[in-house]
């Protein structure tokens, strides 16, 4: 976050247009362009640019933009950034300087791609330095003829007036002073404080000392660094946080009896607790892998280094000697903190059809000596649904196998998924560093698509030695953020999951309000499937597990949609249209392609569909049916009373 000085925006207009273009001023050129596209530093495929950034959220969001400065023919030295405040164009409301941050992109080079993927589903052919994190720095040098990403972060106010508000961005070098229009649209919506989905983001602790100058373990030192991973990933709106197992602390006294301590198991919860954006605790994995290793055949209980408090002598007991008593104290201890509720037990992570029986025998253990644990992991087989509460298959084997997990969702089983970059089949939607950074945000709409409850990911900040220098053979998706020694810097990755989970809560507002005007209405309207609009609108952006658009504009124009949506949801007439079959974005042959409308009209409402005369019956219900063709594929659903008209527009991809 940077200091910032007021600027009068009109006074900037007046100087603007009093003032000539001088050649010196050619030297360094701003435009606004996608937050969701990346800007290579030789302008390598440079997306369309706008003179003008323009964005919109609602309130409690937290929203992104992008521009670049494009140094011209003269290398830009101390080149620095600053955005002002925010003010609607009476001057009565404000978006403070505070909600608002910049950061220059840094760019990460990358000598090769992922192994997977086939190069036209690449951002970019390796060699070449990939913009990915979010510098800190006050100023930047540009070389002659260079490009330099510059990304915005806006937190909308709780409290924002409702409105389009307007600033400038500042970008000066050597004396030369630039200004970029920003336009914020704020619409009168608030995100839910409640985070509905799960996230779980894994991170790593074992190099505090390399990157943050740390070497003692559960210092005052290293808890402040874990505060700040934690108000990092619940600021990102992460709610699933990790507690190692290995934190409770097993006692063996002179007499043979088995205690626990759970002191530093629960300073390390309280840490993530505290930041009052966490929901869920994840622990366990009190096994392992035999002596092959993944491909191992065997899954085992693994030792415990086991204290005498009396002597401080340490030795080694074998996993099956503690469990059945560690797994009943973690129990009790979680119920009387009041955590059991909310925490999840991993098994052992990726489970295949190799290791799958012993992986249940030991699932089954688990729950036999702590049955009030829901057990979750990442799972690369369909083979335990009996032994498990949360399924976290791989994306491409939820796809591949997905009428079987579908079946295990109707059945009580909680389905999340996992990427993981290299090893997950190609095109799917991925997070390796040369991948589009829209997939990064569309794997949430995935979410939504299929009703899925969650997602895990390896890899927050598993670092290689040099990450600014080496994405390592993950290709940096073992991160999603770099380190700095007082806590860490985030990606353009990271910024752009979080939206993508914002993206989810207004499918689920939307869904919401379809609910509720479900609730009010009688069994005849048991039909309505208050999903259905916000899948419809999902499905023009995310069709299925491989086909989603690398647009942009398509994405933010769905969004609009929603909100659109939302607002006049309840605004007279009120109306709700559904379709059978629901329009997803798919494609269905002419001959075939008999439609269903169902509806609900407020009272007093006169309707037509494609011009036809509906009329509702007394509970408002109107039904009606049509055939499109190639050349007549919509839906017109008109709507008029008394207190005002609406027209609503249904398109269907009917081929021939």
């Amino acid at each position: 976050m940077r200091s910032r000085t007021e600027l009068s925006i009109s006074l900037i207009v007046i100087l603007l247009s009093a003032c000539g273009v001088s050649e010196q001023e050619q030297l360094f050129t701003l435009a606004a362009v996608s937050d969701l596209d990346r800007v290579f530093e030789d302008g390598y495929k440079l997306p369309p640019a706008d003179d003008t950034l323009k964005i919109f959220g609602i309130r409690g969001e937290t929203i992104s933009g992008q521009f670049y400065i494009h140094s011209g023919g003269k290398k830009l030295e101390a080149v620095q950034a600053d955005a002002d405040i925010l003010k609607t164009e009476d001057g009565n409301a404000i978006i403070p300087a505070e909600n608002i941050a910049w950061y220059f992109v840094g760019s990460i080079p990358l000598t090769e791609n992922a192994p997977n993927q086939p190069a036209d589903v690449l951002t970019r052919t390796a060699p070449a330095r990939f913009p990915d994190y979010l510098s800190e720095e006050n100023q930047a040098y540009i070389d002659e003829n260079m490009y330099r990403a510059v990304y915005i972060t806006i937190v909308i106010p709780e409290d924002a007036v409702a409105g389009n508000y307007y600033g400038m961005i500042k970008v000066s070098s050597g004396g030369i002073e630039k200004f970029l229009p920003l336009s914020l649209v704020v619409y009168p919506l608030t995100l839910p404080e409640v985070r509905h989905l799960k996230v779980a983001e894994w991170y790593n602790t074992s190099h505090f000392d390399r990157h943050h100058g740390i070497n003692e373990e559960y210092s005052d030192a290293w808890f402040e660094i874990l505060r700040t991973y934690a108000e990092n990933m619940a600021a990102h709106r992460q709610n699933v946080f990790e507690v190692p197992a290995g934190a409770i602390l097993v006692l063996r006294s002179g007499t043979g009896k088995l205690t626990f301590d759970f002191t530093r198991f629960d300073q390390i919860a309280q840490v993530f607790w505290d930041t009052k954006g966490m929901d869920f605790l994840e622990t366990g994995e009190l096994t392992r892998f035999g002596d092959s290793a993944w491909f191992s055949t065997d899954i085992v209980f693994r030792d415990f280094k086991v204290e005498n408090p009396e002597t401080g002598e340490e030795i080694t007991m074998p996993g099956k000697e503690v469990i059945p008593y560690l797994l009943p104290a973690l129990e009790k201890h979680l119920r009387e903190k009041g955590w059991l509720g909310k925490t999840l037990f991993h098994v052992k992570d990726e489970p295949t059809l190799r290791n799958v029986r012993s992986w249940k025998e030991a699932s089954s253990l688990i729950h036999r000596y702590a049955p009030g644990l829901k057990r979750f992991d990442a799972i690369e087989t369909t083979f335990l649904f009996d032994e498990i509460e949360v399924a976290i298959p791989k994306l491409d084997h939820l796809a591949a196998w997905y009428e079987t997990y579908e079946t295990a969702a109707r059945e009580g089983t909680e389905l999340w998924f996992y990427t993981v970059g290299i090893y997950q089949a190609p095109r799917y939607p991925n997070k390796t560093i040369d991948m589009p950074l829209i997939d990064n945000r569309i794997m949430h709409w995935l979410n939504y698509r299929y009703d899925l409850t969650g997602f895990l990911h390896w890899g927050w900040n598993q670092w290689t030695e040099k990450p600014f220098e080496e994405t390592g053979m993950h290709i940096g998706d073992g991160w999603h953020v770099y380190p700095k020694k007082d806590g860490v810097l985030n990606s353009l990755r990271w910024e752009q999951m979080r939206n993508g989970l914002q993206d989810y809560e207004y499918f689920l507002m939307l869904e919401t309000e379809v609910s509720e005007l479900k609730d009010t209405l009688g069994k005849d309207f048991s039909w309505i499937d208050p999903k259905q609009r916000s899948k419809e609108i999902v499905g023009g952006v995310v069709k299925d597990f491989l086909d989603r658009s690398g647009n942009p504009d398509a994405l933010y124009n769905a969004k609009r949609e929603v909100i659109d949506e939302i607002l006049n949801f309840k605004v007279s007439p009120r109306v709700y249209v559904q379709t059978n079959p629901h329009m997803n974005g798919t494609s269905v042959k002419e001959e075939s392609y008999l439609l269903e409308v169902f509806g609900w009209a407020e009272s007093g409402t006169d309707i037509t569909v494609n011009g036809e005369i509906v009329t509702p019956d007394r509970q408002g219900m109107f039904l009606w049916n049509l055939s499109l063709s190639e050349t007549k594929n919509q839906v017109i659903i008109e709507a008029k009373n008394s207190r005002g008209q609406k027209r609503i527009v249904r398109s269907f991809k009917v081929d021939k």
